[in-house]
């Protein structure tokens, strides 16, 4: 495989459409301010929220997903999470309307031991490849680290 850490980033492609998208329904919340001012505000809100994510997902740096011997780096909007490796059972790929996530399964024995409520994540993009590929390559590198005995 690649080199570790290995460093993936989102794709360029879909934000740029989103981004796209979002300034055509600001434009159009604008145009209709004269006519129904509710519905125009609500769509000039929420469209400019989503717009200033998407620009922000589009800076260098905002955004990556990192694979090394001791687990995963996720860094979505500027916020990091980690997640060792043994904190994972698995990773598979699950189709919500037409998107197709990555999403991973928490260890039963460490939800026993902590506070976290949910059993299940997902990743909020697939970093540039088919979902497929992603949670193939995810457990890859788990079944190859998830022991500790990794050596160099």
């Amino acid at each position: 495989m690649q080199n570790l850490p290995l460093i993936l980033k989102p794709g360029k492609i879909k934000n740029t459409i989103l981004l796209l998208i979002s300034i055509g329904f600001v434009s159009m919340g604008i145009s209709l301010l004269e006519k129904n001012l509710w519905i125009a505000v609500l769509n000039i809100v929420f469209f400019g929220f989503c717009l200033v994510i998407f620009l922000i997902n589009m800076i260098p740096g905002s955004a990556y997903l990192k694979i090394d011997e001791r687990g995963i780096e996720m860094k979505n909007l500027f916020r990091i999470t980690f997640i060792p490796w043994q904190a994972v059972s698995g990773f598979k790929t699950k189709s919500i309307f037409i998107n197709k996530m990555v999403t991973f399964t928490i260890d039963k024995k460490l939800l026993e031991n902590s506070k976290m409520k949910g059993k299940t994540g997902a990743f909020p993009d697939t970093y540039g490849m088919s979902a497929k590929n992603l949670a193939n390559l995810l457990n890859y590198y788990k079944a190859k680290f998830d022991d500790g005995l990794y050596y160099k």
